[in-house]
């Protein structure tokens, strides 16, 4: 009896303890997209990085990064993922607070999960032998303003042509394959796991990487104004962040997710996106992720400057309004050198 009650009395106060405990966890908001460029946000909450830094993470999904910019700058959202869009920049010129604070995922050597894909159809035939096989071809990326437009007048500049020369049409990324069955469009900026789709299904030819005309940075993490205000919390959000980060690159191996920890982190994937075929992260080319956070500053300058050219941001639009490398900085700083 007296076991009993001394064994009723330990379980009430560890219960105690735990919900003590979970209140001490701060709740950060992130908002996602369900790409594999989230997965590290994923990895962080799940091997319990953020949870060792008094934070816990509270998922709010979007079908595109551009529909998280409003609640970023309410303060709705602590964090997101996206990408530097001309949409991003308007927002902060219209006193919408956000900032730009780490590299999210990029297309490299080895590693590029974005592509140029071009109809199998015209590759075979030879009608499309090199990027300047474009010129007069209806080429799609997935929405105007989109980083991918700086994307697409790099591979036309590679190919001596002009934006003039080509039909550009904008079709989000779920609609690309559908759009390449149906010859309504000849080639697009895709990225995976959709190409590798596109390849199973026989309908489109992976032309070239991104980081054989243009290595490009494709996401970034961002910040709400109120939460970038809040710096201690914001090195301790990233330190779980390149945590997880450092944790996906030693499973990326010959230009797959396939080294150790892999498996769990497919299934990661499978989990976060839904999908029942896992099959379809092993086959992909996955994106690279930067250790320790460091943002392409070369890329980010050179897609801002074309959306000056194009008159979709004002003339004295610049990236030290948005970007604070800070966060990052002290982060890495603190978790030391990467070890691959």
């Amino acid at each position: 009896m007296i076991l009993a009650r001394v064994a009723a009395a330990l379980a009430a106060l560890s219960f105690l303890w735990l919900a003590a405990h979970a209140q001490e966890l701060r709740t950060v908001k992130i908002g996602v997209v369900n790409l594999s460029t989230d997965i590290a946000f994923y990895i962080a909450e799940k091997r319990g990085y953020l949870k060792a830094e008094g934070l816990r993470a509270e998922f709010a999904y979007f079908d595109s990064g551009a529909k998280m910019i409003l609640p970023l700058g309410t303060g709705d959202l602590d964090a997101g993922g996206g990408a530097a869009s001309a949409g991003l920049y308007n927002a902060v010129d219209r006193g919408i607070e956000l900032r730009i604070v780490a590299d999210k995922g990029m297309s490299v050597d080895g590693y590029d999960y974005k592509a140029l894909v071009v109809r199998k159809d015209l590759v075979d035939s030879g009608a499309v032998k090199s990027l300047a096989d474009l010129k007069g071809r209806k080429v799609a990326v997935v929405a105007q303003g989109a980083a991918d437009e700086s994307v697409l007048h790099q591979a036309l500049l590679k190919g001596a042509l002009k934006d003039a020369d080509i039909d550009r049409v904008y079709i989000p990324f779920s609609q690309q394959l559908v759009a390449l069955q149906n010859k309504g469009i000849d080639a697009a900026i895709a990225g995976e796991p959709d190409i590798t789709q596109m390849l199973r299904v026989g309908v489109a030819a992976r032309f070239a990487g991104l980081s054989t005309f243009y290595a490009h940075e494709a996401a970034q993490v961002l910040y709400s104004g109120k939460f970038s205000q809040d710096k201690p919390t914001g090195v301790k959000f990233l330190k779980a962040y390149l945590r997880a980060v450092r944790d996906y690159d030693r499973a990326l191996q010959n230009g797959k997710l396939a080294g150790p920890g892999s498996d769990e982190i497919i299934a990661m994937l499978g989990e976060m996106t839904g999908a029942k075929d896992l099959t379809i992260f092993r086959d992909a080319v996955p994106p690279y992720m930067e250790p320790n956070g460091a943002l392409n500053m070369t890329t980010l300058q050179t897609d801002l400057d074309y959306f000056k050219e194009l008159g979709l941001v004002k003339k004295d639009a610049t990236l030290a309004r948005v970007i604070d490398r800070s966060f990052a900085e002290a982060a890495a700083a603190q978790l030391g050198p990467h070890q691959k």
